[in-house]
């Protein structure tokens, strides 16, 4: 086999492994999300401010999880592009 052609494929299931666990990441996240908001309509004391944090802690989460996947998928562009110019 070709020695680019292995490092591509390479790339590609490292790509393909990364997108199934940012995909299972966000269905962790949201599943904590709904569980989050379901206690927090069960208890009425701490409900407004409980609120408030978990909206700032979970747009926090998401905006870490994309600039991260922004920049692995950069890094993938790069190796790609890499081994494409050898």
């Amino acid at each position: 086999m070709d020695p680019k052609m292995m490092q591509k494929m390479m790339v590609e299931g490292m790509r393909s492994g990364m997108r199934m666990t940012f995909d299972t990441m966000t269905s962790v996240q949201e599943q904590m999300e709904k569980m989050w908001k379901v206690l927090l309509e069960q208890s009425e004391d701490v409900r407004k401010e409980g609120e408030k944090v978990l909206a700032e802690w979970l747009e926090n989460m998401r905006k870490g999880r994309e600039e991260f996947r922004r920049n692995l998928e950069d890094g993938m562009r790069k190796m790609e592009d890499l081994i494409g110019q050898e």
